[in-house]
Order: structure tokens, then C-alpha cells, then sequence
């Protein structure tokens, strides 16, 4: 039997994590049954190895995948037998019944998925319950699936990874494997572009390997943006070469029409040459953050002309209150302007002026920019700094908007003011991370912040955090340094690698890609621009060695659930 020792719990940062029982558990099964798999088509006899000679009640299922497809499932249900035997017959079943047309030739490419089901009567039924009620927060509800219900591994390169609902789970984190993240999100975000029009996408269909019929003006310039600061990073010649047709794709992007002059469209439907009549404040002020760089790295004046002509666009889109109008967009021969509020794009038109306004010194800039700030700290005061708006309840999303373009706004108006408020919304937005070692399927994200779009964006936000606490000669400033570490291991566990592609028929093409959540399997090119952001600005700051490593339960705890 596999010898067990008792657990060591959170490893601390700078330790070397232990090979643990479970790895061993799970690295000694999946060996076996690709043995029992070889020995299958040989018509061999498999010996069975003493460590596996454990004797339970199993229900466990064998699943075997083939370039992205399933080949075969095979179960085992027994009481009172040795583990062994019930994967090698198992094993056999997924082949014999499932899997006729997988070949001996196909076994190398094949990977086994086993699961062991232990799904205990209470937590199989508060599950079931809890998913009748449409309000209820399943992250709350899934937390007792996360063990109550199976314990899974896939096969990987002789070794089996852990999986929770279905997702490769990540552990540990060091410098190494942000850097191999950096290099391979470099690499997507380049497949992403149209090699006709030179602007990128929005979204990537892994399942179905396709990105789309349309470009999207706001993540062409979110990916101008980042691959402009991986250039800084590792100075690769491609992106330099790139700049030209991606600037002009953006500044095409861009209304020369009276009603709309200066204004983004939102995208490009590239097999009908056709622009979406839709103008949202949000992408012409992420667009005015691509061509503002662009300018201070070229010289050339078109990127400064059209981020000028963009911002006095949303010059126009204020409110009397300070906020902005979310969209103008043309429907049925009319101009309709949003009528909510948006925290976000409130903050993005505050960041995108307040860097056009130093550059330029144009007041109208800093005018506008001044009523949104002004709007924010009103708005703090009635609401606390935990903030939500017209599209969403209180939220770690919109909170964080605050604080991002308030940081912008303050380089332009050193209000004490400002500065209280930069920092209790950081207060209450690490307050809001989630620190359950418990439940890696959200260890590290933020509470009510699913995406990976959103908790990049977060990563991005505590490092512009840590590095202005540092400025201001403020205590505390490694706590932001902390958040952005644990965020970058839980986005890491949800970035395609060659560990977690066995369901994808094209899994290479998808290497590097950030998908949305566990449950949403689409590549989101903006989750991809977060976080790459927050890899770049944190890596040097990071020490060699382990950084961050999260236990799992003791394995004599979970051997005990498997075989009872």
C-alpha cells in the first residue's frame, strides 16, 4: 500500500513543495492503466503493482480521449476488491465497449481520465437543491462539489493532474512558469490578428477552433497595448514590425461622420467591409491608451491628431452630473445615447483624459476629466467604497475602476482627496479576494468577479496599487504584491497548456489562450491583455524560487472517501 504521512498544510512562500501522496496516487494509477491499455492490445497479462493492492468498495470510471474526441468510457462499481483490479477491468471496458475504432497505433496520443465518485448522500442532495434556487450564488453551492463528489485526475506525459469539475487545478506558482505564460500569451495574441485587416479579435472558439466573423476596435487596441509592453519586456522585432498596420487599422476604425465625429466604431464585420454603427465611450477611450503610446514611441503625429479628435468626442458625451453616456449607436434612421451609469466606462474616459491632458495640456481634457472625479467622490461618500451602478450590484469590477482612474486623475491634481479614496478602495477590494485554500476552483479570484477578463483586470489594478503605495512611502504595500500573486496562480489555472487541452481537437492553436471560467471554455483576447500586463509589471519584482503553493486535503482523508 502507498505509504500516507500526515499533511503539511499551506506551504510557505519560498519552501519547495513535497511531492505529495496524492501525486504519487494519482502518477502510480494512470501508469497502470496505460499499462493494462499496452498489455490490452499485446493480449498480455498485467501484473498488478503492490502500491495499487488496496481493498475497497470503488466506483470509478475510466475515460479514454483521443485528439480531442472521447474514444471509450469504461466503469467499475464494486465492493470489497482491490483497486487494481477494478481499474485494469475497467480499463478494459472503456476499450472493448467503447473504443473500436483505437487503434494500438492510437495509444500515444490517447490520455486517460480517471474518476473516482464518492458523492456522500447530504452533499448530493444540497447540491441538487441548491441548484433549483435561480438567485442563489453557485460559487457558494459548487464549493461542496469540489470534493463531495469526485476525486479526477487526466494523464499527462506519465504523470495524472489533478482535476476539479473538469479543470486542470494549479497549485504552485514561481517566476518560471509566469514567464513560459508570457511567452505563449505573446504567441496567441499574435495568431489573433486578421492577416487581411490587421485588427484583432474579440473571443477565440476553442471547442470549435474558430475566432469569428468581425473585429472588434477595443481588444485591437487592448492587444496593441500589451504586445507594446511585451516589446519593453523582450524586445521582439514582430511587434515592432506590426505597429504600422495595426495604427492604421484602429485610427480606420475611427468616425470621420458629423453626428459621431471622433468616436470609435465598435467593430468590423471584415467579409462585408462593414462598421458597426454602435460608438461606445469605453473603446475610444482604451483606444486613446493605444495611440498615446504609439505617439510617445514613434513621433508620428496621426496618433496624436486622432487620440485629440477622440477625446474631444467624449468631451461631449458628459452629463451635467460628471458621469458619461455609455453609447451613442444609429437604430431606425435615429441616434439614441445610453441612458445608465457605468462605473467602468465612467473610469475609462477619466484614465484616457487625464493622459491626454498631460501630454497635451488642453483644458477641455482635465475639465472633463475633473467632473468624473468629482462625480466619484460624491458618489463615495453617499455609498461607501464598495461601489456597484446601473449595470451590475455592488461589485469588485466597477469598485476597481474607481481606483484605477482616480491613480491617472491624480497625476494631474494631487487632491488629498483623491488619494483617500485610491486607497480605502483598495481596502475594501483585498478584503474581497477570495483566500479559501479549500476550494482552488476560486482561490485567489475575487468575490463576484467570475471572469478572467474582470479578475486580469484586478491583477492589473493591485500592481498600479502596489507600485503608487510605494510612491507615496505608504505601510503595507506588500499586500497588493500578495493579491497579485495569488490572482496570477488562479488565471494560470485557467489558461490553456498542454496539461488541460485533452478535449480540444486542435489544442496547439489554443495554447496560451485564457478562457473565460472553468465553466466556459471560449478564449477571451482582453482576459489575455490583463493579465500578461500584470505578468510584465510584477515579474521583476518577484523572488526566485516558490512563490506561492496551496495544499490539498490529506491524502489518507481522501483514500478513506474513495473506497468507502
Amino acid at each position: 500500500m502507498i505509504p500516507l504521512t500526515e499533511s503539511n498544510g499551506v506551504t510557505d512562500v519560498g519552501e519547495i513543495a513535497a511531492y505529495s501522496d496524492s501525486d504519487r496516487f494519482r502518477d502510480l494509477t494512470v501508469q497502470f492503466v496505460r499499462t493494462v491499455a499496452e498489455d490490452y492490445f499485446d493480449e498480455q497479462p498485467t501484473p498488478y503493482p503492490p502500491e495499487l493492492e488496496i481493498r475497497g468498495n470503488w466506483r470509478l470510471d475510466i475515460t479514454v480521449y483521443h485528439r480531442g474526441e472521447i474514444k471509450g468510457n469504461g466503469s467499475g462499481k464494486v465492493k470489497d476488491e482491490v483497486l487494481a483490479l477494478t481499474l485494469a477491468e475497467a480499463t478494459r471496458d472503456a476499450l472493448v465497449g467503447g473504443a473500436p475504432n483505437l487503434g494500438e497505433e492510437d495509444l500515444e496520443d490517447a490520455r486517460f481520465l480517471v474518476t473516482f465518485s464518492h458523492s456522500p448522500f447530504f452533499f448530493g442532495h444540497l447540491n441538487e437543491l441548491l441548484s433549483l434556487l435561480p438567485y442563489f450564488d453557485m460559487r457558494f453551492g459548487r464549493s461542496f462539489s469540489d470534493y463531495g463528489r469526485s476525486f479526477a485526475f487526466i494523464e499527462y506525459d506519465g504523470a495524472g493532474k489533478e482535476l476539479v469539475e473538469d479543470l486542470v487545478i494549479t497549485r504552485t506558482l514561481d517566476k518560471e512558469l509566469i514567464l513560459q505564460k508570457i511567452e505563449q500569451g505573446k504567441e496567441f495574441l499574435l495568431r489573433a490578428m486578421n492577416e487581411d485587416e490587421y485588427g484583432f479579435y474579440k473571443k477565440y472558439d476553442a471547442i470549435n477552433d474558430d475566432f469569428g466573423d468581425r473585429l472588434h476596435t477595443v481588444y485591437s487596441a487592448s492587444i496593441i497595448y500589451t504586445l507594446l509592453k511585451i516589446y519593453d519586456f523582450d524586445q521582439d522585432e514582430r511587434i515592432m514590425a506590426g505597429i504600422s498596420d495595426w495604427g492604421d487599422f484602429l485610427i480606420s476604425m475611427q468616425s470621420r461622420d458629423t453626428a459621431t465625429y471622433g468616436a470609435f466604431h465598435y467593430s468590423y464585420y471584415f467579409e462585408s467591409k462593414e462598421k458597426e454603427p454602435r460608438f461606445v465611450v469605453g473603446t475610444t477611450a482604451l483606444s486613446i491608451f493605444s495611440l498615446l503610446d504609439l505617439y510617445q514611441r514613434t513621433g508620428d503625429a496621426k496618433y496624436l491628431e486622432s487620440a485629440k479628435i477622440g477625446g474631444n468626442w467624449l468631451t461631449t458625451m458628459q452629463r451635467a452630473d460628471g458621469s458619461m453616456k455609455e453609447h451613442k449607436r444609429y437604430r431606425d434612421g435615429k441616434w439614441f445615447s445610453g441612458t445608465k451609469e457605468s462605473l467602468l466606462y465612467n473610469g475609462q474616459v477619466l484614465s484616457a483624459l487625464s493622459r491626454l491632458y498631460i501630454i497635451t495640456g488642453e483644458e477641455r481634457y482635465y475639465d472633463t476629466a475633473e467632473g468624473i472625479a468629482q462625480r466619484f467622490a460624491e458618489k463615495v461618500e453617499k455609498e461607501g467604497y464598495y461601489l456597484g451602478d446601473d449595470y451590475r450590484w455592488q461589485n469588485p469590477i466597477s469598485t476597481a475602476w474607481v481606483a484605477m482612474s482616480l491613480l491617472d486623475f491624480y497625476r494631474t491634481n494631487q487632491d488629498e482627496q483623491y488619494k483617500d479614496i485610491i486607497f480605502r478602495v483598495g481596502d475594501e477590494l483585498l478584503a474581497k479576494q477570495e483566500t479559501d485554500v479549500n476550494h482552488p476552483l476560486y482561490y485567489g479570484s475575487w468575490h463576484r468577479a467570475y471572469s478572467t477578463s474582470g479578475n486580469g483586470w484586478l491583477a492589473e489594478v493591485m500592481l498600479e496599487m502596489y507600485k503608487f503605495s510605494r510612491e507615496q512611502n505608504m505601510e503595507g504595500s506588500e499586500k497588493y504584491k500578495e493579491a497579485v500573486i495569488k490572482v496570477i496562480l488562479w488565471i494560470i489555472q485557467n489558461t490553456y497548456s498542454e496539461e488541460n487541452t485533452f478535449f480540444l481537437k486542435e489544442p496547439q492553436k489554443a495554447i496560451g489562450g485564457i478562457f473565460m471560467d472553468y465553466s466556459h471554455r471560449y478564449v477571451r483576447t482582453d482576459s489575455i491583455c490583463h493579465a500578461l500586463n500584470a505578468y510584465i509589471g510584477i515579474i521583476n519584482e518577484l523572488e526566485d524560487g516558490l512563490l506561492l503553493s496551496i495544499p490539498e486535503r490529506p491524502f489518507e482523508v481522501v483514500l478513506d472517501d474513495l473506497r468507502n
